[in-house]
């Protein structure tokens, strides 16, 4: 089977202070952290071609990824439908697009730039791909981070990580480590600008093996580090970060990986969704109205009547899938909670399963049927009850055609 792997990343950090995305901050960062990056990675097997972009931002918009993925395959010939435009939902980068329920507005020249720099970064992974091999290993992670609603409760601790080294003399081309856990350890009080926790793995991990990582954020919609802190702040980043990493080097161990001729495809489905009739929304802001003054009463009800003033809310809720031998990778446009990630995981439980979150677009919290209206994912969805499980299982069912 005839592999080819390329890597690429560049620095787009801004050389001046600017809003920041998240948390609905007023005021622009003050310093800098780490960079803030855009990574591509160019797959090739068997002569299919694939690339997948990584930015350092909270989201993705739809028109972004479009611009992207049009000028990349202008560039390389690759079909626009086998290109994936992601982002590791650090919530310490630029604002580089407006959030639903964010006023923070965004950066739009930063935009316009990212724009070539990701399409760059891409034609570079490209250019820059040879022969390879690749190897696979896997490990839990545990005491660092989980379902963040209930402890002990439904969360993907798998990390995995792919290896590709140079076909002839085994050289490290490059890395592309998956997981899943907010990166929001740096708070709304924090200014400074940061990939957090995914971006600190990264460099950890560059350093370690001296070649680009590629991190991909999967289904962490309801997954953080709440219930596992021991501080706050940039010590508490570097603890997590440190203790993350010592796992991934104790732990991890080599996963049998086969490589076949790729099948892929895509599926969309659209979700409406007006407040004004939704019985969920009207339950969930009797409740609210009911409890004690507080300011998270305020918050929450705020939340609801900005739902509310949205009117009828219309998303097109893309996914792409890619089968690979024995894994299948599937992109999510949004928050994926837990319980819909590992529906994927039992749905193909004889495959090795690896989600692509925030990508191509961002449709917020994609809520399933079962906690719908109990936690703060809801507060922050833009769909209906039903509506998430609905998507999966048609994404479910889609994969399934093509195995």
């Amino acid at each position: 089977m005839n592999i080819e792997f390329g890597i690429s990343k560049i620095d787009v950090t801004p050389q001046s202070p600017c809003r920041m995305g998240g948390y609905n901050r007023k005021g622009a960062w003050t310093d800098v952290l780490d960079p803030i990056e855009v990574n591509a990675s160019a797959v090739c097997v068997d002569l299919v071609p694939f690339i997948l972009i990584e930015l350092d931002s909270i989201m993705v918009s739809k028109d972004f990824s479009l611009s992207v993925k049009n000028a990349v395959s202008s560039k390389t010939g690759i079909d626009s439908s086998n290109i994936v435009v992601a982002c590791i939902h650090t919530h310490s980068a630029p604002c580089y697009f407006k959030l639903a329920y964010e006023d923070t507005l965004p950066e739009t020249e930063l935009t316009s730039d990212l724009i070539g720099l990701a399409t760059e970064a891409a034609v570079s992974a490209w250019a820059s791909r040879s022969k390879a091999t690749v190897s696979m290993e896997m490990l839990g992670i545990e005491g660092l981070y989980g379902n963040r609603n209930v402890q002990g409760g439904p969360a993907d601790k798998q990390v995995s990580i792919f290896s590709f080294e140079d076909a002839q003399g085994g050289r490290p081309i490059g890395k592309m480590l998956f997981m899943s856990a907010h990166p929001t350890i740096l708070n709304g009080k924090s200014a400074v600008l940061s990939a957090d926790l995914i971006g600190h793995v990264r460099q950890r991990l560059e350093r370690k093996y001296g070649c680009p990582v590629l991190c991909v954020n999967g289904t962490c919609g309801d997954v953080s580090t709440r219930f596992y802190r021991q501080g706050e702040g940039v010590a508490e980043l570097e603890r997590t970060a440190n203790e993350l990493c010592a796992q991934i080097e104790s732990k991890r161990e080599r996963a049998a990986l086969r490589v076949d001729t790729p099948r892929w495809g895509s599926i969309s489905m659209k979700s409406v969704y007006d407040a004004k009739t939704d019985p969920d929304w009207i339950e969930m802001t009797n409740r609210i109205e009911a409890m004690d003054a507080s300011p998270m009463r305020d918050f929450l009800l705020k939340r609801q009547q900005l739902k509310l003033s949205m009117g009828k809310i219309e998303l097109e809720l893309p996914s792409q899938f890619a089968v690979i031998g024995n894994c299948i990778f599937i992109t999510m446009p949004c928050d994926t909670c837990s319980t819909l990630g590992l529906d994927f995981k039992r749905a193909f439980s004889q495959y090795n399963v690896f989600v692509i979150g925030y990508a191509n677009t961002y449709c917020n919290y994609l809520v399933p049927q079962e906690d719908y209206g109990k936690y703060f994912e809801t507060y922050n969805s833009r769909t209906p009850r039903g509506v998430a499980d609905a998507f999966v299982a048609r994404i479910i069912q889609a994969v399934g055609a093509a195995l």
